[in-house]
Formats: structure tokens, sequence, C-alpha cells
């Protein structure tokens, strides 16, 4: 009877996992309320502004707790990447910032304008869309990191988002939770080997199918090839759930796992 009782709990353990790791109502809020008053009413005005957009962790819905920054595409009117260097257009989008927010910390940090609020950081990466035909997505190009006067050709950010999208309906709506608590098992480890973008593509492409969220952290440890020294994935897939549920608050993800 106690290990069936133990059994059944472990799904509300994560339930209650998920629920402390992802943003408030109040945050969300805060947020919404900062991106749209940024975006039509500061940077939409701007004449070689052409329309913003949303990206990143927040625009996937796979932003954990603390929201440290939100991130956006600035879209450029009347220029393609031969009309305009890089570090001209991210001087010229700090100074219009810096008119407009004269009290917030601003910088350059390429690709990105970063800008600083009491409760939220945005980054403003200025981008040129070239649009294609033949109903195919746009190509962009953002500041290239490694040089101040050239763009480097991205991937469209939407390609992600629709595939991240579709992979998350056909996990039955577990896998932006599950990527959610991979990225709080990476905060709290401090692992540094994959980015959060390549680790939504690796989920994508490589989780298929799951048997709850225990089944789909331990798919992932594995996908990632995030190790532990003490154990095997053999003893940690092995594991009672007792014991995983102690695993998961003492080594994976801290705190916010219930005890």
């Amino acid at each position: 009877m106690y290990f069936q009782d133990s059994y059944s709990g472990l799904p509300s353990k994560f339930e209650t996992f998920r629920k402390n790791i992802e943003l408030t109502d109040s945050q969300r809020t805060k947020i919404q309320s900062s991106h749209i008053h940024l975006r039509e009413k500061i940077l939409q005005p701007l004449n070689y502004v052409s329309h913003t957009f949303l990206t990143g962790s927040y625009k996937k819905k796979t932003l954990i707790k603390p929201a440290n920054d939100i991130d956006a595409f600035v879209v450029l009117s009347g220029y393609d990447q031969y009309d305009i260097t890089p570090n001209s257009i991210l001087n010229k989008l700090k100074n219009d910032l810096q008119s407009s927010y004269p009290n917030s910390k601003i910088k350059q940090n390429k690709p990105c304008v970063v800008i600083e609020f009491n409760h939220i950081t945005f980054e403003l990466t200025p981008a040129i869309e070239i649009e294609s035909f033949w109903g195919h997505d746009s190509e962009f190009y953002i500041p290239n990191m490694n040089s101040s006067n050239e763009w480097q050709k991205i991937e469209n950010p939407r390609i992600l988002e629709k595939s991240l999208t579709s992979a998350n309906k056909s996990l039955n709506n577990k896998l932006n939770p599950l990527i959610k608590m991979m990225k709080k098992c990476k905060q709290y480890n401090n692992l540094d080997n994959v980015m959060s973008f390549e680790m939504e593509k690796m989920a994508i492409d490589q989780l298929y199918s799951i048997n709850g969220y225990r089944d789909g952290v331990e798919k992932l440890l594995r996908i990632y090839d995030w190790t532990d020294n003490r154990y095997s994935q053999y003893d940690i897939e092995s594991m009672t759930d007792d014991d995983f549920a102690y695993y998961c608050r003492n080594t994976l993800f801290g705190n916010d796992f219930p005890s």
C-alpha cells in the first residue's frame, strides 16, 4: 500500500515542480504590458522599423523563472544586407531607446541591443527580412557576432517555433514542460554544453514518445548526454519512484522539486 501511494505521488510531484518553475500570472502580465508598450509605442514609430516580433523562450513558452530576458526581432524597413552596417543600426537603435528610456540601462551587445527594466530585460536584435516566394519561409539576416560590418544569415526563428508547437502537441502537451524542467536542471547544475535553443531542437528531433514526465526526463538526460559520476543511466532508470524523486530534488532540480 505504501508503494502504491508513493507511485501515484510522483506524477503529482512533477506537476507541482512544473508550476514552481513557470512564470506566475503576475509576471506574465508585467512582461506582456512591457513588451507591448516597447514594441508598439517606441519601436514601431521609428522610420527604419518595419515591424517587430517576439522570439526565444518566452515566445515558445519554454521560459522558466527567473525570467532573465525577453527576445525580439526588430525588422528593418527599406534596407537589405548591403545597404547598412550592423554596427550603425545597433548604434542608431541604442540612441533612440536612450531617448525614450533615459533612466534605463541600455547597452549594445552584438547581435542585439539590451535594455534593462526593473522586472525584465529585453534583447532587441535588428533583422533584415528577405521574403521568399512559392510559399517558403522568409530568410533573416542579423548582425554578425564577429564583425561590425557584416550580416549573417540565420534560420527563420518561426520554423523552430512551429516545429516545437507541433512536437508538443504530438506528446500530449508535455514537451514544453519537459524542456522547462531540463532548463532548470541545466541552471541548477551549471551545465553549459548545450544552448537553450539547441535543447529544444534536440528534443524535437529525438524525443518521439514518452510515458509520463519521469520517462521524458530520463530520455532527455540520454539525449543531452548529461551524465552523473555516481549513477549510470541504467541505475537512474532502475530507481524506485521514491528514489527517483529524491534524486530529482537533490541532484537534478533542487528545491523547486517537492520533497
